[in-house]
Parts: structure tokens; C-alpha cells; sequence
């Protein structure tokens, strides 16, 4: 494993509040049982396995992106917290492709190293465990695209469930179609229940963590959906800076639906499962983007280095996490 990745797992197991046994990002989470059926317009665009047929097995982990499985939900009760949904489509060929989405615009940093600079430099110090201000604002100065990422997480609102969150792929990749032709893509879940943000006084009446339970319970009543979306990259859009969104104007091709079904069998083993952002198939080709390549390391580090450890048994409260 490159020094690179060692470090950025060492950073985040020293600053962000990981957890023995738990993933190093994103470790409070849900798997669930869902299906996803590909578009014909999806399948005019790539020859991936997984948007050639029809309905489609598929797993989908809803999380909270704080290093700490006991982060809580929102930030306060005006800023939400960054969540995360990731799937791993079941293949008719055996084997599986991942993606791995979040609910902010852009990614915080464009290279490794400002990843690891980043999250150093939010370390927690004194009494309240809070970072230093100064050293946040001296990475900042010289890192513009933190500043984009930095406003797009403080942007986010309480939300009353994951249901209503859009879920943004981050990174470019290329499709290739039947004819060798390369279009360029990101993608994201848009939810079919519409974005409803928590008001502040609603907010305030949510316990710490409460979105597992919610999504868990309404799974139980009722469809929950998203749809896939590609947004198509015009000359000049950037592919190798994932701090930089494209403009919204760009044209959207539905891909696809997503819908829940039931919670896996096993929380506990779903842990064993790794929704790479890079895990793709043929027909769909990674970008130059050096976060993309850079995350897949990562998360196969923190896969590596929790398989090796006891994670502590769960507490009644939390037993379907």
C-alpha cells in the first residue's frame, strides 16, 4: 500500500473520530435489499452489464459521513450533516460493479495530499475538541477548492430522512456505447420524494441521531425511490477536479430508478462489503480525477485494517447498525 493512502488512513483514524472494527469514513450506516432497473436511454449510452437488462438485484448503504459511528445527524439546527449512499449492483454474470455517492455538490479536496493537509489541519484540540480556526483558515488560502467544498457542506439542512436527500456522484467517468463512442458523465440519485429540508424548530425536535431508525421504518410503509440521472459533460468541463462542479444547465439523461426494498439479514456482515467509487465494469472507464483512483485505495485500506479488528458489540440502541 502507497505511503499516500497509509497516511490519509492514519490522519483519519488520528483526527476525525474512527473507531476498532469500524469503517474509517461513513461507519454509521444501513444496507438494504433494493432493486434497480435501467433506462433505455441508459442502455444507448453504455454496454455495462448492469444497464443492458431489466430489473436488477442490487445493495444500497444509506450512512452519515462523520469518521465516528456515534457522530449525530445534523451539525446544529440550521446545518445538516454529509451522508452517504452507495450501491453495489449484483451482476447476472456473477460478480457486482459499486458507486459510492454523497449529498454535497463537490468533494473537498482535488489531490491527496490536500485530502490529507485538510483533515490534518481540522484536528481537534482543547477542552471542546474543536479545530483550530486559524490552521483551517491557512489551508483554506491556499486551497480554493476546499473553500467550494467547505460551502457546500455548510449549505446542507437538517433533513427528516435520507428519502429526500439527492445524492451526487462527485467524479467524472466516460460510457462507452456499442460503437466505441466516449461520452463523459457524472451522475446522481435524485430522490422521487423531493428535497424537504427540516425547519430549525423541526429540527430541534429530532433526537442526535435519528435518520437510521426513520429510513429503516419508512422502507416498512412505504416506496422509497431515486432516480439516476447522468448529467453529460460539454467541452471544457472539468474531469480530473472533483472541487469544481459543472453548471447545472448541462443536459440529464435518466439512467434508471433505484428503489428500496428491505434491510439486509445481517448488518454486522454487511460490513465485510465495499462500495468502491471505482468499482466499476466494462463499458464504464474511470476519469483522470486522482481523488476517484486515490479513494479506492482508501477504502480497500480501511477494509483491510477493520477486517483485523474486534468491532465492540453494538448497544440495544443501535443493533440494526
Amino acid at each position: 500500500m502507497s505511503e499516500p493512502v497509509q497516511e490519509a488512513v492514519h490522519v483519519m483514524e488520528a483526527y476525525t473520530g474512527t473507531e476498532k472494527g469500524y469503517r474509517r469514513a461513513h461507519p454509521r450506516g444501513l444496507v438494504f435489499h433494493a432493486t434497480f432497473t435501467p433506462s433505455a436511454e441508459a442502455r444507448a449510452l453504455t454496454t455495462a452489464e448492469h444497464f443492458q437488462g431489466g430489473p436488477l438485484h442490487t445493495l444500497v448503504r444509506l450512512s452519515n459521513a462523520s469518521g465516528s459511528p456515534h457522530a449525530p445527524d445534523r451539525v446544529n439546527d440550521r446545518v445538516g450533516k454529509v451522508l452517504g449512499l452507495a450501491v453495489r449492483f449484483e451482476l447476472p454474470s456473477g460478480g457486482h460493479a459499486t458507486w459510492a455517492a454523497a449529498n454535497i455538490p463537490v468533494f473537498l479536496a482535488r489531490t491527496p495530499e490536500e485530502f490529507i493537509q485538510l483533515t490534518t489541519a481540522q484536528r481537534p484540540e482543547g477542552p471542546q475538541r474543536k479545530p483550530k480556526l486559524l490552521r483551517v483558515l491557512g489551508h483554506l488560502v491556499k486551497h480554493l477548492g476546499a473553500i467550494r467544498g467547505l460551502k457546500g457542506v455548510f449549505a446542507l439542512k437538517p433533513t427528516p430522512s435520507f428519502a429526500h436527500e439527492r445524492f451526487n456522484g462527485i467524479h467524472a467517468y466516460h460510457l462507452r456505447d456499442a460503437a466505441g463512442q466516449r461520452r463523459t458523465i457524472r451522475y446522481r440519485w435524485t430522490p422521487r420524494a423531493g428535497a424537504h429540508p427540516l425547519s430549525e424548530a423541526q429540527a430541534a425536535s429530532m433526537p442526535s441521531q435519528y435518520l437510521l431508525d426513520e429510513i429503516h421504518a419508512r422502507v416498512a410503509r412505504e416506496r422509497v425511490e431515486w432516480t439516476l440521472q447522468f448529467q453529460m459533460a460539454q467541452p471544457g468541463d472539468p474531469t480530473d477536479d472533483a472541487t469544481r462542479a459543472w453548471p447545472e444547465d448541462r443536459p440529464l439523461v435518466t439512467a434508471g430508478t433505484l428503489v428500496l426494498e428491505r434491510p439486509y439479514e445481517d448488518q454486522r456482515e454487511s460490513e465485510l462489503f465495499v462500495f468502491d467509487p471505482a468499482g466499476v465494469v466494462p463499458g464504464i472507464e474511470l476519469s483522470d480525477d486522482p481523488i476517484l483512483h486515490f479513494r479506492a485505495k482508501v477504502y480497500r485500506e480501511s477494509h483491510l485494517r477493520r477486517s483485523h479488528e474486534t468491532k465492540p458489540e453494538p448497544k440495544p440502541a443501535d443493533l440494526r447498525q
